[in-house]
């Protein structure tokens, strides 16, 4: 039986392209190079959504982006024997305030929820879990399109910050844990959002990850 893994995300795993307001194609975005990576044993399911916080509400962006509304349901539709979790570069806005300790405490908050879920409801409790923390935003992010969203004064620092933050939350949870910000920026594009080699090096980099999970 294959193995299911969902990547369950924000616009870095829908695959925006920022060069265009359009969508990579499946040659380019990082989950469908994974697929190709790890073979026919295994399913990779696609969970990105452009905009997507944690746990923030976001009336400006139609009140559907919220990480946290979605996760359960998503989760009993899709029975995963694997979940990847990318969030927490939309809970950088502006809009939000946040420090990186706070957005990492939404993200304790999502795996309480997501555990007790698991073990409670849908009798799966051996469900594995990855935490990625994004790669970094870039400089300049001020010629941004998207600067007027951010504190581009902080955000860059502060979007480098999250990793330490999500290594506890890994450690707390038994999850694992890949820090994507030792490796990959976001491209020039936008300095927000990873160009088609980015796309490449999150596949590897997430791919070694789940080797290792199903192989210790």
């Amino acid at each position: 039986m294959k193995k299911k893994i969902v990547c369950f995300g924000d616009s870095n795993t829908y695959g925006y392209d920022p060069a265009t307001g359009g969508r990579f194609d499946e040659n380019t975005r990082w989950p469908k190079l994974l697929q190709a990576m790890l073979g026919d044993g295994y399913e990779i399911i696609e969970e990105g959504q452009n905009g997507r916080t944690i746990a923030n509400e976001d009336p400006w962006e139609g009140g559907t982006k919220c990480g946290m509304d979605y996760v359960l349901p998503m989760l009993e539709t899709k029975r995963p024997d694997l979940l990847v979790i990318m969030l927490g570069s939309n809970d950088l806005k502006l809009k939000f305030n946040l420090p990186a300790a706070d957005i990492a405490g939404s993200l304790m908050t999502m795996l309480m929820k997501i555990k007790g879920y698991c073990e409670h409801f849908l009798a799966c409790p051996d469900m594995k879990i990855l935490i990625v923390s994004p790669p970094a935003l870039s400089e300049p992010v001020k010629e941004s399109v998207f600067a007027p969203f951010f504190d581009t004064d902080t955000v860059v620092a502060k979007s480098k910050e999250l990793a330490k933050w999500y290594e506890m939350v890994a450690d707390q949870f038994k999850c694992g844990f890949l820090n994507a910000t030792e490796k990959i920026a976001a491209g020039n594009a936008d300095h927000l959002h990873l160009d088609p080699e980015g796309h490449k090096m999150m596949a590897a980099l997430v791919k070694d990850k789940i080797t290792g999970i199903y192989e210790a």
